[in-house]
């Protein structure tokens, strides 16, 4: 997994609210956020992003689209750009077209296979109102299961309920969550998910909208650097063994033997150690910071009702 060009894809129908969500999300890392600052690769899209920002915290939103939209993004701590990620943003009709008759829902069905997590975005007040949209959470579901069965590392998913400020009612959040049940057991389904659940809300009272992209930025972080953690493990222990067997009679028995010495070992270990010590050192830091970022950005936002939330710890 190469930090610097994760792939996150972003699902959900038309009208769901997608448009509006990565405005407000930019608008707000891009200001910087505890030592944190999102920077897009594209400028004319970050102008776009922080007007479109600027306008949704005037109550002006944009019109939903029916384009795919592409952001390339790092998240940078203090000077170093610690992330780097591509965010694609399908249409909503690629999600019920056919792979055969649809490039565009064929493009996406092979992005999810590659991709590094998944957000998923569902509109509070349809899924509480009207009946199809319990079917179109089923077969995101179908398109989820798909992608967790191809990765080989925890994949972060996240079940962003838009417009939750316009849902005031409980039973309409419990119809909601309701028809949200699939993609919320999937969430704290165990295995490879990394799963959450959060409340967003875009425009004049914005709440939630780094969550989604924090929880997955962080998930990842925060593996890489376990993972890493354990590799060095792994090497100082086979550097103690190497150190036992590196001596002058060993190396002479191996070049007789005409096979590699132990000492010649030891001192490629030796530098495998000391490139694993410098990753860790520049993940760790960053991963502690944006586990705390992120847990100061949820708070607030569990969806209401009693449902199934999130997973156990990344």
């Amino acid at each position: 997994m190469d930090l610097t060009q994760l792939r996150l894809v972003a699902l959900g129908h038309s009208s769901a609210g997608k448009s509006s969500y990565l405005a407000a999300m930019y608008t707000r890392l891009a200001a910087g956020r505890k030592g944190f600052r999102l920077v897009a690769s594209d400028t004319a899209l970050a102008g776009q992003l922080s007007t479109s920002g600027k306008l949704l915290a005037r109550g002006i939103y944009p019109p939903p689209s029916s384009r795919r939209t592409e952001l390339s993004a790092g998240l940078e701590f203090g000077r170093r750009t610690v992330l780097g990620f591509d965010w694609t943003d399908y249409r909503g009709g690629a999600l019920t077209g056919s792979a055969a008759d649809d490039p565009e829902t064929a493009q996406l069905l092979e992005r999810l296979t590659h991709a590094d997590a998944v957000v998923v975005f569902a509109d509070t007040q349809r899924l509480a109102t009207d009946p199809e949209a319990q079917d179109e959470v089923r077969r995101t579901v179908v398109l989820l299961h798909r992608a967790v069965d191809e990765q080989p590392t925890p994949l972060p998913v996240v079940l962003v309920y838009t417009k939750a400020d316009l849902v005031t009612d409980p039973a309409d959040w419990a119809r909601a969550r309701a028809a949200a049940a699939p993609l919320e057991e999937l969430l704290v389904s165990g295995g490879r998910v990394r799963g959450t659940a959060v409340a967003v809300s875009c425009g004049t009272s914005t709440r939630g909208v780094a969550v989604p992209v924090l929880w997955c930025l962080s998930t990842l972080l925060t593996h890489r650097a376990d993972e890493v953690a354990r590799s060095l493990g792994t090497t100082k222990a086979l550097i103690k063994d190497l150190r036992k067997e590196a001596n002058g009679i060993d190396s002479m028995v191996s070049w007789f033997k005409g096979v590699e010495s132990a000492a010649k070992r030891l001192k490629y270990w030796e530098g495998v150690a000391r490139e694993e010590k410098a990753e860790l050192a520049g993940l760790g830091r960053p991963a502690r910071r944006l586990a705390r970022l992120l847990d100061s950005e949820q708070r607030g936002t569990v969806p209401p009702a009693d449902a199934p939330a999130r997973s156990a710890a990344r």
